[in-house]
């Protein structure tokens, strides 16, 4: 006999923006399902409204609190050691399946950037107020969080439309129908409309968008 779901360790996450979202209690068989606002699966907080709020403030805290152990254990270490130990415990954490979660306000990306700068002073050891954390990344070639979603992402759609997993890319992107024009690529995509901006900023709308405007090849 297979392992087969728990109630005891199910629970029910409705997703919605409606203000009166329907009532209805979920059950495996006659057990009534626990309802959540939020849920960690695979490492991944989701929320019933698809904000990315929770899982960036839970992500800079973790980010936080290794950063904190480094500065305490590897204080008084070279500046190669540190951006090695930055590049192996912190900046993997701020960076965790972000093709999924890549935020798309100001303030989470922000929230984001302020750990890699605080950890940019502490690599080099620079914590006066004139030291400069953007200076400091641009001179040392380390691009910004931001940045590097972006190509994640990219190279995440890339993949797909070359087939490299095992999914049917035809049920997400298409070919551009119109005329190809000098404003396009070659292989631009269909743009998907979204009346929202929680779908408008979600992967494939907002990554499609992107791709188009890449400099042709």
């Amino acid at each position: 006999m297979g392992h087969g779901c728990k109630s005891d360790k199910t629970v029910s996450l409705r997703i919605t923006h409606k203000n009166n979202p329907l009532d209805h209690v979920y059950k495996m068989g006659s057990v009534p399902l626990k309802q959540v606002d939020s849920y960690k699966y695979l490492g991944v907080t989701f929320t019933a409204n698809l904000s990315w709020k929770l899982r960036v403030k839970n992500t800079c805290s973790a980010a936080f609190r290794k950063l904190a152990y480094l500065r305490h254990k590897l204080g008084n270490s070279p500046s190669n050691v540190k951006l090695l130990a930055y590049l192996t415990y912190i900046r993997p954490k701020l960076e965790y399946a972000c093709v999924a979660w890549d935020p798309y306000t100001k303030l989470n990306i922000n929230k984001l950037e302020r750990i890699q700068r605080k950890s940019v002073r502490f690599i080099y050891s620079k914590y006066k107020r004139l030291d400069s954390p953007s200076q400091l990344m641009l001179a040392n070639e380390i691009p910004s969080l931001e940045s590097r979603r972006q190509k994640y992402r990219l190279d995440f759609l890339h993949n797909i439309i070359d087939h490299k997993f095992t999914l049917n890319a035809s049920l997400y992107v298409s070919p551009l129908s119109t005329r190809q024009t000098r404003h396009h690529r070659s292989d631009a995509l269909t743009l998907i409309y979204a009346k929202t901006d929680t779908y408008k900023f979600s992967f494939f709308p907002r990554t499609i968008s992107e791709w188009n405007f890449l400099p042709t090849p």
